[in-house]
């Protein structure tokens, strides 16, 4: 039921891996995908998705959930996106609180691009910096981070099977959906909002966590360059989010490891919640 792949390299040379799970993958079932670790220090994000594809690996068969989900969708789950940032920050001359990617710069200032202000969909726009030594630097070019490269290849190059495209964030307890570079409203708004209440009303079901949801750029500020909005804009993909994963602010980036399942289980129901509402409402 489940593989793995390899859909491109990192600046670094490393291998960026999807693992596709499918009950049959001749069946020709839309499929959902989540990804984390696009900015490095948001640690959480890693086991969050993984947890998700674990319960849906052991659950298949005896989790009514579980089962259910993967005979209605096949499932994607990129673990971690930003490959060498990830790595810097588990380094022993590492920095922990690392955002970015290692790509070098043109001048040699500040190494690294923000890559989720460096999709290719209005690209340097607000909430973005031309500052190399920003965390929010856009990058030299749009998409001229490999990783970004890649998932842009792959999604829009399988946007007739993905209906559902989540890139988990931390911190901040926030289900958010397009646009992210305008505080303009796309046509789909009403069912992508909808949506996004039905996951966090099966969020705050599981642990009593609350999630506030909206338009990025009226619920938390306007980012240009994002993945989600590229996932909308650019490959047409309807349910595209950014989820802020806990906490709201006590812990951070440094969230205390004993809120890593619980963290998995509210998301694992808040996407089965919302796969079901989209498979109401393709």
């Amino acid at each position: 039921m489940a593989s793995t792949s390899t859909i491109g390299t990192s600046t670094g040379g490393k291998d960026l891996k999807i693992i596709h799970l499918s009950t049959n993958r001749t069946a020709g079932k839309k499929t959902l995908w989540f990804d984390g670790g696009l900015h490095a220090r948001e640690w959480v994000t890693t086991p969050t998705v993984t947890y998700i594809a674990d319960t849906l690996l052991r659950g298949y068969g005896t989790n009514s959930d579980a089962t259910q989900l993967l005979d209605n969708f096949d499932v994607i789950v990129c673990p971690i996106i930003n490959v060498d940032g990830v790595d810097f920050t588990w380094a022993e001359d590492g920095d922990r609180m690392w955002r970015k990617t290692r790509s070098e710069n043109s001048r040699d200032r500040c190494v690294g691009t923000d890559p989720c202000r460096n999709f290719d969909y209005e690209w340097a726009g607000a909430g973005a910096s031309g500052n190399e030594c920003s965390d929010t630097y856009y990058g030299p070019s749009a998409a001229s981070e490999p990783e970004v490269q890649a998932v842009q290849n792959y999604v829009c190059g399988h946007n007739d099977t993905i209906q559902l495209y989540i890139n988990f964030h931390s911190y901040s307890q926030l289900w958010l959906s397009p646009w992210g570079y305008t505080n303009d409203l796309p046509k789909d708004y009403t069912q992508q909002n909808d949506g996004s209440a039905v996951a966090v009303k099966a969020v705050l079901d599981t642990h009593g966590k609350v999630y506030e949801y909206g338009a990025t750029s009226d619920t938390i500020y306007p980012a240009s360059g994002i993945a989600a909005d590229y996932a909308y804009g650019q490959c047409g993909i309807k349910y595209s989010y950014t989820v802020e994963l806990r906490d709201t602010g006590r812990y951070g980036f440094l969230l205390p490891p004993e809120e890593i399942i619980p963290s998995g289980e509210e998301m694992f129901a808040g996407v089965v919640a919302l796969a079901n509402y989209i498979k109401a409402n393709p």
